[in-house]
């Protein structure tokens, strides 16, 4: 592609730079002591958000060949907020075709099905980790987690032909971009404490997420103690991809991506469709993304 899909994507994320703009003295000081607690384990250790037990139970429930459906009733009904999700998506014209109000999660979960709640309730975990403040969510919160979104249905997309599991590709892309929501709240909070009234330049942000979001993902990915080839496929986003999930991962966040820039017209058709012949990818699964992607965005 003629367009640069990185540089294209940050500039779409968080507004183009200026040709040679350079960093002002606050800027500057606060990129060094943020790349400080980013370089430094212990440090960094304290700005990573926890990880949902609710979520944890779920993966590992998910993982047992011993467990059934009613597990994952049992799992949901300890958080309202995904149970309430559940119930909302199941009662919707494409799953309830009987037009009765669905009311018992059991029979949600009939509905939908083991992966299709599972995939649910990841999202709304996953969610609830993103920064909340307002502030963090109009400048970055919004876009990111859209793209998250994104990436977890094509690499729900993807997995079948590589003989993953859906949930795990799903939940690999809705986690994927973590690193960048660790380096955005350690920037907002490090700009609060320099006590000024504006927000951090876009190339603040794009030199730390560029440098850094990827090994911070992994990182953070280790200390969450996800599974090893969770763990694995975001080690090896930095180099060759030679597991299915990795493979998966990659190809789905650069479809992501370009799918957000080709929304924008940055991107055109011909250039999509060189993207999908270099990733070996038939067009099939792009139009299928599209489509996904279109109630994503209604949603």
């Amino acid at each position: 592609m003629s367009v640069n899909i990185s540089t294209a994507f940050y500039d779409v994320m968080f507004g183009k730079s200026v040709v040679n703009e350079g960093l002002n003295g606050i800027e500057d000081n606060t990129l060094i002591n943020v790349r400080d607690i980013l370089n430094s384990p212990d440090k960094l250790c304290s700005h990573i958000p926890p990880l949902p037990i609710v979520l944890v139970e779920l993966i590992e429930t998910l993982k047992c060949p011993k467990s059934n459906f009613l597990d994952i009733v049992a799992i949901i009904e300890k958080d309202p907020s995904i149970a309430i999700q559940v119930l909302k998506i199941a009662n919707t014209a494409k799953y309830n075709r009987k037009d009765e109000i669905i009311s018992s999660l059991r029979k949600a979960v009939g509905v939908l099905g083991v992966a299709g709640v599972s995939s649910i309730a990841s999202t709304v975990m996953v969610k609830n980790i993103m920064p909340q403040k307002p502030i963090y969510h109009k400048m970055f919160g919004k876009q990111i987690w859209l793209h998250s979104l994104y990436c977890a249905s094509m690499c729900q997309i993807l997995a079948p032909a590589h003989n993953e599991n859906a949930f795990d590709a799903h939940l690999l892309g809705l986690i994927h971009d973590v690193g960048k929501i660790v380096i955005f709240e350690c920037l907002c909070k490090a700009f609060e404490t320099a006590d000024i009234d504006c927000s951090p330049g876009g190339s603040v942000f794009k030199k730390l997420m560029s440098e850094m979001s990827i090994d911070i993902s992994y990182f953070v990915a280790v200390e969450w103690k996800l599974p090893p080839t969770y763990v694995e496929a975001l080690r090896q986003q930095r180099g060759k991809k030679t597991t299915a999930l990795a493979k998966i991962l990659f190809n789905a966040n650069i479809l992501s991506e370009v799918y957000l820039l080709y929304e924008k017209g940055i991107a055109c058709e011909e250039q999509v469709a060189d993207l999908l012949k270099k990733l070996a990818l038939d067009d099939i699964l792009w139009q299928e993304f599209l489509e996904q992607a279109s109630n994503i965005l209604a949603a």
